[in-house]
Protein backbone atom coordinates (compact mmCIF):
# COMPACT_ATOMS: atom_id res chain seq x y z
CA UNK A 1 0.00 0.00 0.00
CA UNK A 2 1.55 3.44 -1.18
CA UNK A 3 1.11 6.65 1.20
CA UNK A 4 -1.04 8.88 -1.10
CA UNK A 5 0.56 11.92 -1.58
CA UNK A 6 -2.05 14.19 0.27
CA UNK A 7 -1.15 12.15 3.36
CA UNK A 8 2.42 11.83 2.71
CA UNK A 9 2.08 15.90 3.11
CA UNK A 10 0.13 16.21 6.44
CA UNK A 11 3.06 13.70 7.34
CA UNK A 12 5.55 15.83 6.43
CA UNK A 13 3.83 18.98 8.12
CA UNK A 14 4.04 16.84 11.25
CA UNK A 15 8.08 16.81 11.11
CA UNK A 16 7.98 20.73 12.37
CA UNK A 17 5.41 20.42 14.80
CA UNK A 18 6.82 20.05 18.57
CA UNK A 19 6.54 16.83 20.17
CA UNK A 20 3.23 15.38 21.13
CA UNK A 21 2.45 14.64 24.74
CA UNK A 22 4.04 11.38 25.07
CA UNK A 23 7.02 12.43 23.44
CA UNK A 24 7.10 11.65 19.98
CA UNK A 25 10.09 12.19 18.15
CA UNK A 26 9.37 14.21 14.68
CA UNK A 27 10.13 11.10 12.67
CA UNK A 28 7.53 9.05 14.65
CA UNK A 29 5.11 11.87 13.56
CA UNK A 30 5.68 11.83 10.38
CA UNK A 31 6.23 7.88 9.96
CA UNK A 32 4.53 6.04 12.42
CA UNK A 33 5.76 2.25 12.33
CA UNK A 34 2.37 1.19 13.97
CA UNK A 35 0.13 2.28 10.93
CA UNK A 36 2.31 1.79 7.77
CA UNK A 37 4.38 -1.42 6.91
CA UNK A 38 7.85 -1.59 6.46
CA UNK A 39 8.36 -0.75 2.68
CA UNK A 40 5.78 2.21 2.98
CA UNK A 41 7.86 3.38 6.27
CA UNK A 42 11.24 3.33 3.83
CA UNK A 43 9.66 5.50 1.70
CA UNK A 44 8.35 7.57 3.84
CA UNK A 45 11.69 8.20 5.67
CA UNK A 46 13.66 8.40 2.72
CA UNK A 47 10.77 11.29 1.21
CA UNK A 48 10.63 12.57 5.33
CA UNK A 49 14.45 13.31 5.43
CA UNK A 50 14.78 14.80 1.72
CA UNK A 51 11.56 17.15 2.72
CA UNK A 52 13.38 17.92 6.22
CA UNK A 53 16.72 19.11 4.24
CA UNK A 54 14.54 21.11 2.36
CA UNK A 55 13.09 22.81 5.07
CA UNK A 56 16.37 22.88 6.66
CA UNK A 57 17.81 25.00 4.04
CA UNK A 58 15.28 26.81 3.98
CA UNK A 59 15.86 27.93 6.84
CA UNK A 60 19.45 28.79 6.51
CA UNK A 61 18.38 31.12 3.65
CA UNK A 62 16.12 32.69 5.72
CA UNK A 63 18.39 32.89 8.66
CA UNK A 64 20.60 35.02 5.65
CA UNK A 65 18.28 36.64 4.50
CA UNK A 66 17.54 37.66 8.22
CA UNK A 67 21.08 38.94 8.93
CA UNK A 68 20.76 41.28 5.27
CA UNK A 69 17.98 43.18 6.52
CA UNK A 70 19.60 43.96 10.26
CA UNK A 71 19.50 47.47 10.39
CA UNK A 72 22.97 49.24 11.98
CA UNK A 73 25.70 47.00 10.64
CA UNK A 74 28.36 47.48 7.81
CA UNK A 75 28.25 45.54 4.88
CA UNK A 76 31.27 44.14 6.08
CA UNK A 77 30.20 43.45 9.42
CA UNK A 78 26.95 41.38 7.65
CA UNK A 79 28.98 39.02 5.35
CA UNK A 80 31.15 38.26 8.02
CA UNK A 81 28.15 36.92 10.24
CA UNK A 82 26.77 35.21 6.72
CA UNK A 83 29.87 33.57 6.41
CA UNK A 84 30.74 32.66 9.96
CA UNK A 85 26.57 31.15 9.72
CA UNK A 86 27.20 29.36 7.01
CA UNK A 87 30.67 27.75 8.45
CA UNK A 88 28.75 26.79 11.39
CA UNK A 89 25.90 25.45 9.25
CA UNK A 90 28.77 23.26 7.36
CA UNK A 91 30.26 22.05 10.77
CA UNK A 92 26.66 21.16 12.08
CA UNK A 93 25.72 19.32 8.66
CA UNK A 94 29.23 17.12 8.93
CA UNK A 95 28.48 16.64 13.16
CA UNK A 96 24.56 15.39 11.58
CA UNK A 97 25.65 13.18 8.99
CA UNK A 98 28.34 11.15 11.50
CA UNK A 99 25.86 11.31 14.68
CA UNK A 100 23.00 9.85 11.84
CA UNK A 101 25.49 7.50 9.90
CA UNK A 102 27.80 6.20 12.83
CA UNK A 103 25.66 6.28 15.98
CA UNK A 104 21.84 6.13 15.36
CA UNK A 105 22.28 2.83 13.90
CA UNK A 106 23.62 1.28 17.00
CA UNK A 107 21.68 3.36 19.33
CA UNK A 108 18.72 1.72 17.24
CA UNK A 109 19.42 -1.38 17.70
CA UNK A 110 19.65 -4.21 15.23
CA UNK A 111 15.71 -4.21 14.40
CA UNK A 112 13.89 -2.78 11.41
CA UNK A 113 10.51 -1.92 13.60
CA UNK A 114 11.42 1.47 13.39
CA UNK A 115 12.56 1.78 9.79
CA UNK A 116 16.29 3.05 8.97
CA UNK A 117 17.39 4.96 12.26
CA UNK A 118 20.14 6.95 9.39
CA UNK A 119 16.93 8.85 8.02
CA UNK A 120 15.28 9.16 11.49
CA UNK A 121 17.95 10.80 13.10
CA UNK A 122 18.20 12.92 10.32
CA UNK A 123 14.74 13.91 10.74
CA UNK A 124 14.71 14.37 13.89
CA UNK A 125 18.00 16.74 14.24
CA UNK A 126 16.81 18.86 11.01
CA UNK A 127 13.82 19.82 13.06
CA UNK A 128 15.27 20.37 16.12
CA UNK A 129 17.90 23.01 13.86
CA UNK A 130 15.02 24.07 12.11
CA UNK A 131 13.51 25.30 15.40
CA UNK A 132 16.90 27.14 16.47
CA UNK A 133 17.56 28.75 13.55
CA UNK A 134 14.01 30.24 13.64
CA UNK A 135 14.32 31.48 17.00
CA UNK A 136 17.17 33.08 16.48
CA UNK A 137 16.57 35.00 13.39
CA UNK A 138 12.78 35.61 13.13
Amino acid sequence: MRIPFAAAAVLFALVLKPAAAEDARPSQLACDATKIGARDLAECLRAGADHADAQLAAAVEAAIKSIESRQGLLSSQKARWRRSLNDAQAQWVSWRDSECQDVAPFEAGMTAKGGDPRLSCIIDYDAARIASLKARYP
